[in-house]
């Protein structure tokens, strides 16, 4: 035992004598950063912030550095996003986002003169959300409907910060003071994201609405919009519903709610026999989405299948995705289930 103590020391003298005290610190800072990456960014932050009452610049730094660590952290986790694009952040005379495919960048404009911190990232956040999605979103959908949706969305993603999350409330309180139809449906938003629906329905469809409307501005988008964002508060809180059907000129989508023992013990008959007669009444339906909570959600899963091979047999080709996760369902959290049926 003596002999590799004696050689443990033999290898440490070796070490320090080799690379020297300031190597070895930065060793292991590096080995440090490998194992925790995201602690050290969050210094990397703070030390930008304290360099930014030096200069405007150094926080253009700062702001940029914690709205890209807020989007790789939390957003991606929760939006298809292939590639977050470099930030940068200017000063300008209004709030606003300039994309530059080529370059891979994201300019965000903020308004000059603002020197609250908070403040700063909760409008940069904003701002970026709906070219973080969908670019085509902002020439699509009325703006302040989309400023409020991406007010939501950056509340979700920065909610383990208080001070962040004040400011975007302010701003949300900014948007629909004058308005009570908008203020209504951003409190039914809340609603929606704790089922996890915003991002696993609303925010999906509205971005293929707009890619697939871009560039054209159709007042009656936002009325569909409207009426799904209705259509989902009342599923995520489990409100009785007599035909859970969007059949719009753009927005074009069912919802099967698997819940009801009778239809389960029925091997979920009921649920395929519903479907077929959907599909028969709304000609060019386009997506069908499966809901479930708690011990139902196998049974979703199964009906998934059973709706696949159905649609098969019709010799419609339907492209599937499914989501089994926790979320919250009439208060309690459990395990939730959205799946989703695209028809071609």
């Amino acid at each position: 035992m003596a002999g590799v103590f004696d050689l443990l020391i033999e290898l440490w003298r070796n070490i320090w004598s080799f690379l020297g005290p300031i190597s070895f610190i930065l060793l292991v800072v590096l080995f440090l950063y490998i194992q925790k990456p995201e602690r050290f960014e969050r210094i990397a932050i703070h030390i930008s912030w304290a360099l930014s009452w030096a200069s405007k610049r150094f926080e253009k730094s700062a702001i940029s550095r914690e709205v890209r660590h807020l989007i790789e952290s939390s957003f991606t986790k929760n939006f298809a996003v292939e590639e977050v694009p470099e930030i940068v952040v200017e000063w300008g005379d209004e709030d606003r986002a300039v994309m530059d495919l080529k370059a891979g960048r994201l300019v965000i404009v903020l308004k000059s003169g603002r020197r609250n911190r908070y403040e700063n990232i909760a409008r940069a956040l904003i701002t970026a959300i709906p070219d973080l999605l969908a670019p085509e979103m902002k020439a699509v959908y009325y703006n302040k409907l989309l400023n409020c949706l991406s007010a939501h969305v950056a509340r979700s993603i920065a909610k383990e910060y208080q001070p962040i999350v004040t400011a975007i409330n302010e701003v949300i309180d900014t948007l629909t003071e004058s308005d009570e139809n908008l203020h209504k449906l951003t409190s039914m938003l809340v609603e929606i994201d704790d089922r996890s629906l915003l991002s696993r329905v609303l925010i999906p469809e509205m971005v293929e609405v707009a890619k697939l409307r871009y560039p054209h501005r159709d007042p009656s988008i936002d009325d569909e919009v409207v009426e799904l964002i209705n259509i989902l508060y009342k599923l995520a809180r489990g409100e009785e519903i007599e035909e859970t059907v969007i059949y719009g000129k753009y927005i074009r989508v069912a919802f099967v709610l698997v819940a009801r023992p009778e239809k389960i013990e029925a091997m979920l008959e009921p649920h395929v026999r519903y479907v077929k007669y959907v599909l028969e009444k709304y000609r060019g339906i386009r997506s069908i989405y499966i809901l479930a909570a708690g011990k139902n959600a196998a049974a979703a899963g199964a009906l998934r299948i059973l709706l696949e091979n159905e649609l098969k047999a019709m010799n419609i080709k339907p492209i599937t995705v499914e989501h089994v996760y926790e979320g919250r369902y009439k208060a309690p959290r459990m395990k939730l289930y959205v799946g989703r049926i695209r028809i071609e």
